[in-house]
């Protein structure tokens, strides 16, 4: 909300002439997005996956404690190769266990895949009707509510300008 501010305030700093032909507007890109008929869908969908891989942890460190238990209830009646033997397969139990849970639960695992192939399709949509919207009631910019450009002209990009200002310079 900060930004927003900011950048109206710069809006008003730059000239009342500009500020006039400018047609800005703000949404909340996040509560469209949650009251959107897609994202109930989605989010059940999402939360059932999430669920059985849970469960799926779940069963693992049971296991894993289960092992764990049964080998220091039974370590002293072991010989030293059973006792290496068992210490080997709950270093296996533990690795797997690791392994499962980045594979599933870390920032580029499977649950944020899921998340964004599941959340990425009703996303596009709605850019697509802002886009649209813009286009048709004449918006030259859009932000949204945490200041993010959702919406801009093309001829609003100074990337061509600032290159060729650059090239220039140098």
């Amino acid at each position: 909300m900060r930004f927003l501010s900011s950048f109206i305030l710069l809006l008003l700093l730059a000239g009342v002439a500009v500020a006039e032909d400018l047609k800005v507007g703000v949404i909340d890109f996040q509560a469209i997005f949650q009251s959107y008929e897609g994202f109930a869908e989605a989010e059940t969908i999402f939360l059932k996956d999430m669920e059985a891989w849970q469960s799926e942890k779940q069963q693992m460190l049971d296991n894993l404690m289960a092992a764990r238990e049964e080998y220091q209830v039974q370590r002293l009646m072991m010989t030293p190769d059973t006792q290496k033997e068992k210490e080997a397969e709950l270093s296996r139990m533990e690795a797997e266990l690791y392994q499962f849970d980045q594979d599933k639960f870390s920032a580029n695992g499977e649950a944020a895949r899921r998340n964004m192939e599941l959340s990425e399709p009703i996303y596009e949509e709605i850019r697509e009707v802002v886009k649209t919207y813009c286009e048709e009631e004449g918006y030259d910019l859009v932000l949204d509510v945490s200041g993010a450009v959702i919406y801009q002209k093309p001829e609003m990009l100074l990337d061509e300008q600032i290159k060729t200002a650059l090239q220039a310079k140098g």
